[in-house]
């Protein structure tokens, strides 16, 4: 491990004591609608159905905001880094001012609602910057893209950050929040309305029909008109979402502030990139938050080596001593740049659905939320067929979903030829996948404990890597993740790592 770093990851959003608890589902229920994932887009959608009177339940697997909602940066914000000039680009311009459309109307429903829950919102602006002066035409034309697309942006190189740039984009009037503080309120405004929020509750299976069922792993069933499907990436294997985005994780860091730092939200459009914001934590004391160095799941050996960069630069440029906190998030890309929310699948209008938010989910996953509850009250918002997922972008998004797919078949075969012949026991910390007669074993030790577990993901049968920075087994072809002991963390896999019989345990390496 790391001097620089903490030894365990955790998020500075869900390091809050006093947190509400929400028990597991305990027998069969009905419901006017069941939300599964309790993030930003599945709460977000489940508050505003309570209250139009809906009756809600929220089945979540782990507990509220424990996937990519409290592991985010909270950076409410339209300014996506060079997002805009892409989607002209592929889209073209008509697609860009949907997509801020949808952005706007998101900001600024989360913000409204994040102050009513004292969630610390702090108004400021947000940039996209780049260091490299190759780098400033890109900025030229994002800010183009921007004003062409309905948003205020201006172009400048005075940014308050304690170095130079060459060039940045600057859009005022965004904001930055506890998103973990506004999840709970959110949650907490569901049970006030009469409904549900389960934690502990994973979802094994979604039918559709009238009624639609929901199974629950522990073999309960909720029965409801409409289903929405908030987890990230969904996953009923007929849906197909897990070939059609791209899992990426990044990389965070909390660090206290010792003296004076920036007031705005940072993102740099260089080869490695940077975030940048501060926040106030349970504690009362102000952080810095940076990151980056993000990279598709399960395709980097070190992962923890993602914290240590950004934590030496940190540390060479603002009034930090010391890193408190690390963490990092996992979010997905969509071949053509867009989000995809709407209907699961093909004829189905029950089972609806969101993804692709590409690292942006403040304001895309509450523009879906706002999306999923006005379809299912009747009330559809105006960018709801720009980000459908039956939308035709073959031109768009074929060379992408190529590229994509062809990676996964690459790794499929490259994870099951590979020799894997090491089996001394692994140091604490650990992890690695060895070969015993035809199959693969995930062998790691965790707090003094020697697993072993088949190593083939459940969801397609991809072989998992180690990632040292989370202590877990993710699988590089469509990022599933599973805890030490085999749990899922993360889909589109459903079904833990099972355990295997692994040879008594050597003696650890020194």
């Amino acid at each position: 491990m790391s001097t620089l770093l903490p030894p365990v990851s955790r998020s500075l959003w869900l390091d809050r004591p006093g947190r509400p608890d929400h028990p597991p589902l305990v027998g069969d229920r009905d419901a006017d609608v069941v939300v599964v994932g309790a993030g930003i887009t599945g709460l977000t959608t489940a508050a505003i159905l309570a209250r139009s009177g809906r009756h809600v339940v929220v089945l979540e697997r782990r507990s509220v905001g424990a996937a990519a909602s409290g592991n985010t940066t909270a950076k409410a914000t339209v300014l996506h880094g060079l997002r805009y000039a892409e989607i002209i680009r592929k889209h073209g311009t008509a697609t860009a001012q949907a997509y801020a459309s949808a952005n706007e109307a998101g900001l600024r429903w989360l913000i409204e609602e994040a102050k009513s829950a004292d969630a610390g919102v702090e108004s400021c602006a947000a940039y996209t910057y780049v260091t490299d002066s190759r780098l400033t035409r890109e900025i030229e034309d994002e800010v183009a893209a921007l004003r062409a697309s309905g948003i205020d942006a201006e172009s400048t190189t005075v940014t308050g950050l304690p170095f130079d740039v060459a060039s940045a984009v600057r859009v005022n009037d965004q904001a930055q929040f506890d998103p973990v503080v506004h999840l709970d309120r959110l949650a907490r405004e569901v049970v006030m309305a009469g409904g549900a929020v389960h934690g502990a509750s994973p979802v094994d299976s979604v039918h559709d029909g009238s009624p639609c069922r929901v199974s629950v792993r522990a073999g309960h069933t909720v029965r409801a008109g409409h289903v929405v499907i908030a987890t990230g990436i969904p996953f009923p294997h007929r849906s197909l979402f897990f070939a059609r985005v791209e899992p990426l994780r990044s990389y965070l860091l909390a660090l206290p502030l010792e003296g004076a730092a920036p007031e705005g939200m940072y993102l740099s459009a260089d080869r490695v990139t940077r975030t940048v914001r501060t926040a106030v934590g349970a504690d009362g004391t102000r952080y810095l938050v940076a990151g980056g160095e993000g990279h598709k799941v399960g395709q980097e050996t070190h992962a923890l080596s993602h914290h240590e960069g950004p934590a030496r630069w940190a540390l060479e440029h603002f009034p930090v001593r010391k890193v408190t906190h690390r963490w990092s998030a996992q979010d997905y890309r969509s071949a053509d740049l867009l989000p995809c929310v709407g209907p699961a699948w093909l004829g189905t209008d029950r089972v609806l659905a969101a993804t692709g938010f590409d690292k942006w989910g403040m304001t895309n996953g509450t523009a879906a939320g706002l999306a999923l509850a006005g379809r299912i009250m009747g009330q559809p918002v105006p960018w709801q067929e720009t980000f459908s997922p039956n939308r035709l972008t073959l031109r768009a998004s074929a060379r992408a979903l190529a590229s994509v797919n062809s990676d996964v078949a690459v790794r499929l075969v490259s994870g099951w030829l590979r020799p894997d012949t090491d089996q001394r026991a692994p140091s604490e910390g650990a992890g690695r996948v060895e070969r015993r007669g035809l199959t693969k074993v995930a062998r790691s030790r965790v707090q003094g404990e020697d697993r072993a577990l088949c190593a083939i993901c459940t969801h397609l049968g991809g072989i998992v890597e180690w990632n040292d920075a989370e202590l877990s087994w993710d699988c590089p072809l469509h990022g599933s993740r599973f805890a030490a002991d085999g749990q899922v963390l993360e889909g589109p896999a459903t079904r833990p790592l099972r355990p295997v019989q692994h040879p008594p345990a050597e003696r650890p390496p020194d």
